[in-house]
Protein backbone atom coordinates (compact mmCIF):
# COMPACT_ATOMS: atom_id res chain seq x y z
CA UNK A 1 0.00 0.00 0.00
CA UNK A 2 1.19 3.49 -0.85
CA UNK A 3 3.09 5.15 1.72
CA UNK A 4 2.82 8.82 0.79
CA UNK A 5 -1.16 9.60 -0.26
CA UNK A 6 -4.08 8.39 0.89
CA UNK A 7 -4.16 4.44 -0.05
CA UNK A 8 -7.81 4.35 -0.50
CA UNK A 9 -6.77 6.45 -4.26
CA UNK A 10 -4.56 2.94 -5.18
CA UNK A 11 -7.68 0.79 -4.72
CA UNK A 12 -10.39 2.85 -6.72
CA UNK A 13 -12.15 0.58 -9.28
CA UNK A 14 -10.53 -2.58 -7.77
CA UNK A 15 -12.93 -2.61 -4.61
CA UNK A 16 -13.72 1.17 -4.34
CA UNK A 17 -15.84 2.89 -6.70
CA UNK A 18 -15.16 6.78 -6.82
CA UNK A 19 -16.61 9.15 -4.36
CA UNK A 20 -17.79 11.75 -7.21
CA UNK A 21 -19.86 11.06 -9.99
CA UNK A 22 -18.86 13.81 -12.86
CA UNK A 23 -20.58 14.52 -15.75
CA UNK A 24 -19.38 17.60 -17.44
CA UNK A 25 -19.12 18.73 -21.25
CA UNK A 26 -15.64 20.50 -21.51
CA UNK A 27 -12.08 19.87 -19.58
CA UNK A 28 -13.43 23.38 -18.23
CA UNK A 29 -16.40 22.22 -16.49
CA UNK A 30 -15.30 19.41 -15.18
CA UNK A 31 -12.08 21.26 -13.53
CA UNK A 32 -14.73 23.60 -12.08
CA UNK A 33 -17.11 20.56 -10.78
CA UNK A 34 -13.76 19.04 -9.34
CA UNK A 35 -12.95 22.37 -7.27
CA UNK A 36 -16.66 22.34 -6.37
CA UNK A 37 -16.71 18.86 -5.16
CA UNK A 38 -13.72 19.68 -2.77
CA UNK A 39 -15.71 23.16 -1.15
CA UNK A 40 -18.57 21.00 -0.69
CA UNK A 41 -16.37 18.27 0.93
CA UNK A 42 -14.63 21.17 3.51
CA UNK A 43 -17.93 22.96 4.27
CA UNK A 44 -20.00 19.65 4.89
CA UNK A 45 -17.35 18.64 7.50
CA UNK A 46 -17.30 22.40 8.88
CA UNK A 47 -21.44 22.42 8.94
CA UNK A 48 -21.42 18.53 10.87
CA UNK A 49 -18.13 18.80 13.03
CA UNK A 50 -17.56 15.13 14.23
CA UNK A 51 -21.09 14.05 13.23
CA UNK A 52 -20.59 10.75 12.59
CA UNK A 53 -19.98 10.92 8.95
CA UNK A 54 -18.61 7.98 7.34
CA UNK A 55 -18.38 8.96 3.56
CA UNK A 56 -19.72 11.69 1.01
CA UNK A 57 -20.61 10.59 -2.37
CA UNK A 58 -21.40 13.41 -5.01
CA UNK A 59 -22.61 13.32 -7.83
CA UNK A 60 -23.01 16.15 -9.89
CA UNK A 61 -24.21 17.08 -13.95
CA UNK A 62 -24.53 20.75 -15.60
CA UNK A 63 -27.70 21.57 -13.57
CA UNK A 64 -28.07 18.77 -11.13
CA UNK A 65 -26.34 17.66 -7.87
CA UNK A 66 -27.12 15.00 -5.70
CA UNK A 67 -25.06 14.14 -2.09
CA UNK A 68 -25.33 11.22 -0.16
CA UNK A 69 -24.45 11.69 3.17
CA UNK A 70 -23.46 7.95 4.70
CA UNK A 71 -23.23 8.29 8.49
CA UNK A 72 -23.80 6.56 11.64
CA UNK A 73 -26.29 9.55 13.50
CA UNK A 74 -29.13 10.44 10.85
CA UNK A 75 -31.04 12.24 13.99
CA UNK A 76 -28.09 14.60 14.13
CA UNK A 77 -27.71 15.40 10.42
CA UNK A 78 -31.80 15.73 9.98
CA UNK A 79 -32.16 17.68 12.94
CA UNK A 80 -35.68 18.36 14.69
CA UNK A 81 -38.04 17.87 12.06
CA UNK A 82 -35.41 17.90 9.56
CA UNK A 83 -34.30 21.31 10.45
CA UNK A 84 -30.88 21.21 10.29
CA UNK A 85 -30.93 19.93 6.96
CA UNK A 86 -33.24 22.02 5.49
CA UNK A 87 -30.36 24.66 6.75
CA UNK A 88 -27.90 22.92 5.23
CA UNK A 89 -29.06 23.20 2.39
CA UNK A 90 -29.98 26.45 2.20
CA UNK A 91 -26.56 27.41 3.20
CA UNK A 92 -25.49 25.16 0.39
CA UNK A 93 -27.92 26.96 -1.72
CA UNK A 94 -26.21 30.47 -0.71
CA UNK A 95 -22.28 29.80 -0.61
CA UNK A 96 -22.61 27.59 -3.91
CA UNK A 97 -25.06 28.38 -5.68
CA UNK A 98 -26.88 25.35 -6.33
CA UNK A 99 -29.66 23.79 -5.45
CA UNK A 100 -27.99 20.42 -3.81
CA UNK A 101 -29.95 17.50 -3.28
CA UNK A 102 -29.35 15.40 -0.22
CA UNK A 103 -30.08 12.40 1.05
CA UNK A 104 -29.04 10.64 4.63
CA UNK A 105 -28.47 7.03 4.70
CA UNK A 106 -27.50 4.99 7.90
CA UNK A 107 -24.75 2.89 8.39
CA UNK A 108 -25.60 -0.27 9.90
CA UNK A 109 -21.80 -0.79 11.30
CA UNK A 110 -20.49 2.24 12.15
CA UNK A 111 -17.51 0.23 13.87
CA UNK A 112 -15.98 -1.00 10.41
CA UNK A 113 -15.63 2.91 9.11
CA UNK A 114 -12.06 4.09 9.79
CA UNK A 115 -12.93 7.69 10.08
CA UNK A 116 -15.89 7.57 12.62
CA UNK A 117 -13.31 5.21 14.90
CA UNK A 118 -10.81 7.48 14.06
CA UNK A 119 -12.98 10.75 15.23
CA UNK A 120 -14.43 8.94 18.21
CA UNK A 121 -10.22 8.23 19.32
CA UNK A 122 -9.80 12.08 18.40
CA UNK A 123 -13.27 12.71 20.60
CA UNK A 124 -11.70 10.51 23.55
CA UNK A 125 -8.43 12.09 23.49
CA UNK A 126 -9.68 15.94 23.54
CA UNK A 127 -11.37 14.56 26.57
CA UNK A 128 -7.56 13.78 28.11
CA UNK A 129 -8.36 9.77 28.70
CA UNK A 130 -5.02 7.90 28.20
CA UNK A 131 -4.24 7.14 24.90
CA UNK A 132 -3.51 3.35 25.34
CA UNK A 133 -6.82 2.94 26.39
CA UNK A 134 -8.69 4.25 23.61
CA UNK A 135 -6.53 2.33 21.41
CA UNK A 136 -6.99 -1.24 22.87
CA UNK A 137 -10.59 0.22 22.93
CA UNK A 138 -10.72 1.02 19.14
CA UNK A 139 -9.37 -2.17 18.29
CA UNK A 140 -11.56 -4.36 20.41
CA UNK A 141 -14.71 -2.68 19.12
CA UNK A 142 -13.39 -3.27 15.10
CA UNK A 143 -12.86 -6.52 16.31
CA UNK A 144 -15.86 -7.63 17.73
CA UNK A 145 -17.36 -6.85 14.47
CA UNK A 146 -15.91 -9.39 12.83
CA UNK A 147 -13.14 -7.59 11.24
CA UNK A 148 -9.94 -9.56 9.82
CA UNK A 149 -7.50 -7.14 11.54
CA UNK A 150 -6.82 -3.01 12.57
CA UNK A 151 -4.25 -1.05 12.95
CA UNK A 152 -4.01 2.17 15.15
CA UNK A 153 -1.29 4.87 15.41
CA UNK A 154 -1.20 8.17 17.40
CA UNK A 155 1.73 10.27 17.27
CA UNK A 156 2.57 13.75 18.73
CA UNK A 157 3.57 14.89 22.39
CA UNK A 158 2.03 12.13 24.19
CA UNK A 159 2.07 12.53 27.57
CA UNK A 160 2.86 16.41 27.34
CA UNK A 161 6.78 14.95 26.56
CA UNK A 162 9.03 17.31 24.80
CA UNK A 163 10.11 15.07 22.31
CA UNK A 164 7.02 13.98 19.86
CA UNK A 165 6.78 10.29 18.77
CA UNK A 166 4.23 7.39 17.68
CA UNK A 167 3.44 4.50 18.76
CA UNK A 168 1.72 1.47 16.76
CA UNK A 169 -1.40 -0.99 17.91
CA UNK A 170 -2.11 -3.70 15.49
CA UNK A 171 -4.99 -6.77 16.12
CA UNK A 172 -5.38 -9.37 13.63
CA UNK A 173 -3.89 -9.43 9.99
CA UNK A 174 -3.26 -6.33 7.43
CA UNK A 175 -2.20 -7.57 3.71
CA UNK A 176 -1.37 -4.15 2.63
CA UNK A 177 0.68 -5.33 -0.71
CA UNK A 178 -2.76 -7.20 -1.51
CA UNK A 179 -4.46 -4.63 -3.77
CA UNK A 180 -8.14 -6.26 -3.43
CA UNK A 181 -8.10 -6.44 0.12
CA UNK A 182 -11.04 -4.28 1.49
CA UNK A 183 -9.28 -1.90 3.78
CA UNK A 184 -10.31 1.47 4.89
CA UNK A 185 -8.40 4.21 6.40
CA UNK A 186 -8.45 7.50 7.75
CA UNK A 187 -6.65 10.12 8.81
CA UNK A 188 -7.20 12.98 11.68
CA UNK A 189 -6.41 15.19 14.55
CA UNK A 190 -7.46 15.60 17.82
CA UNK A 191 -6.37 19.53 19.02
CA UNK A 192 -5.02 18.99 22.85
CA UNK A 193 -3.56 22.10 25.28
CA UNK A 194 -0.27 20.37 24.96
CA UNK A 195 -0.46 19.99 21.06
CA UNK A 196 -1.79 18.83 18.44
CA UNK A 197 -1.72 14.65 17.95
CA UNK A 198 -2.25 12.84 14.95
CA UNK A 199 -3.98 9.81 14.59
CA UNK A 200 -4.40 7.24 11.58
CA UNK A 201 -7.03 4.13 11.28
Amino acid sequence: MWQKIDPKGQKVWITLPWSSERFAKSRHQGAKFFLDDIKIREFTEKFYVRAGISKLVIRKAEKECELLIFTAKPAAILGKDGQKLKEFEAALLKNFSLVVKVQVKEIKVPELSAKIMAEFAAIQIEWRMPYRKIAKSVLQKVMEKWAQGVKFQIGGRLWWTDISRSEKFIDGRLPLQTLRTDIDYHYTTALTKYGILWIKV
